[in-house]
């Protein structure tokens, strides 16, 4: 197989992007069978037209049309079309290659793959027991496809150093296209594609000391429904485009930091305290792990300190933003003058208090198996509904009770048990200084520690096919593994 160059890699990803989403447009149009036949024969012509080169192709264009899934730019019944085409492709080559060697490979550590195993296997026995049994049963399959490639295949697929830079480079473009959708979103509002209003915009009054200052922004989401996905994509594209760019010098540097740069005020204008979070904290042990690889680390240690300064003075409510209601534009009269709710400022967690006592009590019926994958939400309902916070169609926003909820808690421990198995496997290697001077594995490492607190505050999925939840399996399978150049065969 051959290796593209920079610029081929590039067309050839974007191409296959553009057609996953040619499926989610036919159904849309027409009828969404006639989409899901679209996927399965866009995922076979995908995996043919980019044979001859290696796998890192299909592992891109992957992981960038997992971002559709959550966007306004699909519909209900097609969001999964995308991940369907080129999930699909990574599949099927997968089984082709077996086919003809006679073997499945895999380079993922035994622990790695007993934890995920059972993680897998109670998720399984949950469907069994679920309240609702469709809805599970399409999870369970997710899940599992999802984690065989992410864990399993993936991490064996990446053998050239450069398929693996380019991963690192194609979120980091993700990021950047996310951010400018963000702008857009907020000079042109509303845009409308299918139907719904992109952005969740929402239009807020800086305030000082909770003291309102008359500067009015717009919140926005860009091509997203809520700001949560926008936030996190580009928070873990910001930690990508440092990895990427600390071993380069020139342009390629400069145009990576240009799009931190591009980046990080869009983050902030999403007003997601968990993307903050994450972004200060993945940005903080990349400094932590890329001094132990004698790396550069001054502009991760920038965005750290840029993201924690906002996180604090918004969290002690020196600074904040307030929803303006109804706006009276210039020269109008208004009767009852502008209408401001707090938005953001002060340590408040917006209701999440609620979701969490409404999962304990959850949890508390169905402490062993959970209701089943993929109900959370009917799982909370009898705790929530006729409350006056009308918040009986939210997730449990944690990760943890989540999974506790629909699988558990025998499966929150599983979940923990394939967290802790990677990050062993890597410690040891840290320690021993084994492989772990690889840009690819500290900034995906860097990126799991950013993840791990924003998941106590929102609910992302191992074996979820958004972005953000697929990341979490493809991070996890890679850096439990050493790169080819540091193994030993």
């Amino acid at each position: 197989m051959s290796v593209p160059g920079p610029g081929q890699f590039g067309a050839i990803v974007a191409a296959v992007v553009a057609a996953s989403w040619l499926p989610v447009l036919a159904g849309a149009m027409t009828r969404t069978a006639v989409g899901w036949i679209a996927a399965v024969g866009l995922a076979v012509a995908v995996e043919w037209l980019t044979r001859r080169f290696t796998a890192g192709l299909l592992v891109s264009g992957l992981v960038l049309a997992s971002a559709f899934v959550a966007s306004g730019l699909v519909t209900e019944p097609t969001h999964y079309m995308p991940v369907v085409v080129t999930g699909g492709a990574v599949g099927l080559r997968t089984m082709l290659e077996a086919w003809r060697s006679r073997r499945m490979v895999s380079v993922t550590p035994r622990v790695v793959l007993v934890a995920v195993g059972l993680y897998l296997a109670w998720a399984a026995l949950a469907t069994v027991t679920s309240i609702d049994h469709i809805v599970s049963a399409v999870y369970i399959v997710g899940m599992v496809a999802v984690c065989g490639l992410a864990i399993w295949k993936i991490p064996a697929a990446l053998t050239e150093q450069s398929d693996r830079d380019n991963l690192l480079l194609s979120v980091g473009v993700l990021g950047a296209i996310v951010a400018l959708t963000v702008y857009l979103v907020e000079a042109i509002n509303p845009i409308t594609v299918f139907g719904r209003a992109l952005g969740d915009y929402q239009l807020a009054d800086l305030t000082i000391a909770g003291h309102t200052t008359g500067l009015h922004f717009g919140r926005s989401a860009g091509i997203y429904l809520a700001p949560l996905e926008a936030g996190i994509t580009m928070a873990l594209a910001v930690g990508m485009l440092l990895g990427w760019s600390v071993t380069r010098v020139g342009w390629p540097r400069v145009l990576a930091r240009l799009g931190i740069v591009v980046m990080v005020p869009a983050i902030v204008l999403t007003l997601d305290r968990t993307a903050w979070l994450a972004a200060i904290v993945s940005a903080g042990a990349f400094v932590v792990l890329a001094r132990r690889a004698r790396l550069h680390a001054a502009t991760p240690a920038a965005v750290c300190a840029v993201f924690a300064s906002v996180f604090l003075f918004v969290l002690v409510g020196t600074v904040g933003a307030n929803a303006i209601g109804n706006f009276c534009a210039p020269n109008c009269t208004p009767s009852t003058g502008i209408d401001e709710t707090p938005l953001r400022g002060g340590t408040g967690l917006t209701g999440r208090e609620y979701l969490w006592a409404a999962s304990i009590h959850a949890i508390e019926k169905r402490p062993i198996l959970g209701y089943g994958p993929g109900n959370n939400v009917p799982a909370l309902y009898p705790f929530l509904v006729g409350g006056e916070h009308h918040i009986e169609t939210l997730t449990s926003h944690s990760t943890w009770f989540r999974t506790a909820v629909e699988m558990g808690i025998p499966g929150l421990v599983f979940l923990v048990f394939v967290l802790l198995a990677a990050a062993w496997i890597f410690t040891r290697d840290w320690l021993r200084d084994d492989g772990v001077g690889d840009p690819v594995r500290l900034a995906l490492a860097a990126a799991l520690c950013g993840l791990v607190p924003a998941m106590t505050f929102e609910s992302f999925l191992l074996g979820g096919v958004t972005f953000s939840s697929l990341f979490l399996a493809l991070a996890l399978g890679v850096v439990a593994v050493r790169p080819m150049s540091d193994r030993a065969y």
